[in-house]
């Protein structure tokens, strides 16, 4: 097959085989640690663990966010995040097994996976966002791209996809399902799984009660940053300051986060949606 690749995964504790592994493709340097949040400690025990390091902190409750950082020293940097940031269940971080990243490398890297993923459906968390690209020469970039693709592949393998809104094909033909507020210009349709909201859409700013809603505001503070984040992208163009038209489809994991996202509000995205519920009972 010609995208097939080959990657080998260690695991350090069997009783812990989907908590704690290792991953790395035969010919490259690279090797990516995957922990769930409880076993930081035991990443700090492995070999090459603590070398110069990009890593990503990933939270798959609800809606899909992410932190992307850069470390010196490798899973140690880690350790100040137990407290600081509580939102994540678990990371990925990725080091070179001759420690051949340097301050400059990672620095790129943070750069880069973080505009991959603020063109993505998750959330990124970083309050940096790092408009500015590193200056770097174009052999220098040619390399530290390959570092981003082959990073990218073992992303994938651990169940970690980049997905954006311009991979998703056209929808025509698609059935479209409207808001049961009618007055709101916003649209989805469905693609391999996935809730689309549609290029012209509105979408709008939370609602201030949000942020004494039961979750102690942090619907609110996700529907506000994934905002500023499509408008920062360009993904979304402001109307005012409590709304804005998007420019593109952006992918959803469910429908109840599009629903949020359109509405400024807390909502039932199977009951939002026109049609959709009974389009799940007829599938089944």
């Amino acid at each position: 097959m010609p995208n097939e690749r080959t990657a080998m995964m260690y695991f350090p504790n069997s009783t812990h085989a989907s908590s704690l592994k290792v991953v790395q493709e035969p010919t490259s340097q690279i090797r990516g640690f995957y922990f769930k949040k409880s076993l930081l400690a035991e990443v700090e025990k492995l070999e090459h663990a603590n070398n110069y390091a990009v890593y990503f902190l990933i939270s798959d409750v609800d809606e899909p966010s992410i932190y992307i950082g850069q470390s010196i020293h490798g899973i140690k940097r880690l350790k100040e995040h137990l407290k600081q940031k509580d939102f994540w269940q678990f990371g990925i971080l990725f080091v070179t097994d001759n420690n051949s990243f340097d301050k400059q490398l990672i620095d790129f890297l943070e750069y880069e996976f973080i505009q991959r993923f603020n063109a993505s459906t998750y959330i990124v968390e970083n309050r940096d966002m790092r408009i500015n690209k590193p200056n770097v020469n174009w052999y220098m970039a040619a390399a530290m791209n390959t570092f981003a693709g082959q990073i990218t592949f073992l992303l994938e393998a651990l169940g970690v996809t980049i997905r954006q809104a311009k991979q998703v094909e056209s929808y025509e033909g698609e059935r479209t399902y409207y808001p049961a507020e009618k007055n709101h210009p916003a649209t989805i349709y469905l693609h391999d799984g996935q809730f689309v909201i549609t290029k012209g859409s509105t979408v709008l700013f939370p609602q201030e009660k949000l942020k004494h809603y039961k979750d102690e505001g942090k619907l609110y503070q996700k529907l506000k940053a994934k905002i500023n984040q499509l408008i920062q992208a360009k993904q979304a163009e402001p109307i005012d300051e409590k709304s804005a038209r998007l420019t593109e489809d952006i992918v959803c994991s469910s429908p109840s986060y599009a629903a949020d996202l359109c509405s400024g509000a807390s909502k039932n995205g199977w009951e939002y949606w026109q049609g959709l519920k009974e389009e799940r009972e007829r599938l089944g």
